[in-house]
């Protein structure tokens, strides 16, 4: 069973399921269940007997985001407490270093055919690939949704999918046009399934960067949570929305709930520390960036949130150290650092900026640079002609970040510049 079929009742063993209420009913008495508990149940229900791995069940339960093996457990062990399940009437089987299968077969309830069953695998096999936000991964993402889509063109997973990974294409640069692809993508999603969180979630996002629609947007990602209120992919969209239009209070509120969702995600924390870091509150920041550090002493990004942050509070000293390590995190080398570091003993802190925007642009090993990286390196570093044609060639790129242009403190050295007025006009702010 698929989500086309969360209209049609069916039977397991002695219980009757009702999708369509989210009850399942046995001798009179309802049992409800929650959002994420009847997914799970009627992911099952599709397949019988065939082991499901963990990949296949967060591709249909969590449209593929990160979660942990015990919060996987948890929820599966949440819904064999809701069908009475015990020791000796086993009804999901734990697989040992496979996954998950259900033991009974439901009645009323046709097998999934061989086209779903293969769009579901490839859907699997997408969201695995998407969790490696690289070029290749994501060209192969591509390549298994679509793959899914020829299979089973009404599955909103698969549109979601697709539209997700053309959104993470379009925001590494890869090209302007990935946007008007990725929001037919997900309106496609929606359009199958009017419930489905993540198809809502993606087409917030979408239309936010085709459109520069705030209200259009935050009505996408309201209905996402509306539907599902753990999704934490629609709070981390609605926060960056929220950003985009100067609401840093709303903003925050969003981030530090995907922060309570999803407690142990170094994502959550640096988008954290990177909204406070744009509502220039640096004391906070710092703080968060240290908590994102406590999770894990080797979170580059949380350590160059960290450098930033003490610099525009005017601690250079601290701020120097947290970049550098950031730096080192990233793989650069003994002697890279040590001419960082000879650079900041001569010249300061702009000139250490200067060495890093170089170290940026020259570089394509330990990774690869956004032009809104250099530009606000070189910002800080008193190189405006080198920052501004950073910046063209983010415009060039749409690159979001753009988007919260009237904030980034980064910028701050060029704002009196007549040029700046000019890029203002060029870049599409929402409204």
């Amino acid at each position: 069973m698929n989500r086309r079929s969360r209209e049609q009742k069916f039977s397991l063993g002695d219980w009757s399921v009702d999708p369509s209420r989210g009850v399942i009913v046995r001798d009179g008495t309802e049992t409800r269940l929650e959002p994420q508990q009847m997914d799970l149940l009627l992911l099952f229900a599709g397949e019988p007997g065939v082991v499901l791995s963990k990949d296949r069940i967060i591709a249909g339960v969590w449209n593929g985001r990160a979660i942990g093996d015990d919060t996987l457990a948890a929820a599966i062990s949440r819904l064999r407490g809701s069908l009475g399940e015990t020791k000796e009437n086993r009804i999901i089987e734990t697989v040992p270093k496979r996954g998950y299968r259900l033991l009974l077969v439901p009645d009323n309830v046709a097998s999934a055919p061989a086209e779903t069953a293969k769009a579901s695998g490839l859907i699997a096999q997408g969201f695995a690939a998407l969790r490696t936000p690289m070029p290749s991964s994501l060209a192969q993402a591509q390549v298994y949704f679509e793959g899914a889509i020829a299979a089973d063109p009404k599955s909103a997973a698969a549109h979601t999918g697709l539209a997700d990974t053309l959104l993470m294409q379009h925001r590494m640069g890869q090209g302007r046009a990935l946007v008007a692809a990725a929001k037919a993508s997900a309106h496609a999603a929606t359009a199958l399934d009017e419930s489905y969180a993540p198809g809502w979630s993606a087409l917030g996002f979408a239309t936010l960067l085709a459109d520069r629609d705030f209200a259009a947007a935050d009505a996408c990602y309201q209905r996402a949570i509306a539907c599902d209120a753990s999704l934490a992919q629609a709070h981390r969209g609605r926060s960056f929305a929220l950003a985009c239009v100067g609401r840093f209070v709303d903003a925050e509120r969003e981030a530090r709930r995907v922060v309570e969702l999803t407690p142990l995600t170094l994502q959550a924390h640096a988008d954290l520390v990177q909204l406070l870091i744009a509502a220039r509150r640096y004391v906070p920041a710092i703080a968060e960036a240290k908590r994102a550090i406590a999770l894990s002493a080797q979170s580059s990004e949380a350590w160059s949130l960290k450098g930033w942050a003490h610099a525009f509070l005017g601690e250079e000293r601290e701020a120097v150290e947290a970049l550098l390590e950031s730096l080192r995190l990233w793989g650069t080398g003994k002697d890279t650092l040590a001419g960082l570091t000879a650079s900041h003993a001569q010249g300061g802190f702009a000139e250490l900026l200067a060495a890093g925007a170089d170290l940026f642009e020259t570089q394509r090993v330990m990774f690869v640079p956004r032009a809104m990286d250099i530009a606000m390196l070189r910002a800080g570093a008193g190189q405006p002609d080198a920052a501004f044609a950073a910046l063209d060639t983010a415009v060039a790129q749409d690159d979001p970040t753009l988007l919260l242009l009237p904030y980034l403190p980064h910028l701050d050295r060029l704002r009196n510049d007549p040029r700046f007025t000019a890029l203002m006009e060029r870049v599409r702010l929402v409204h």
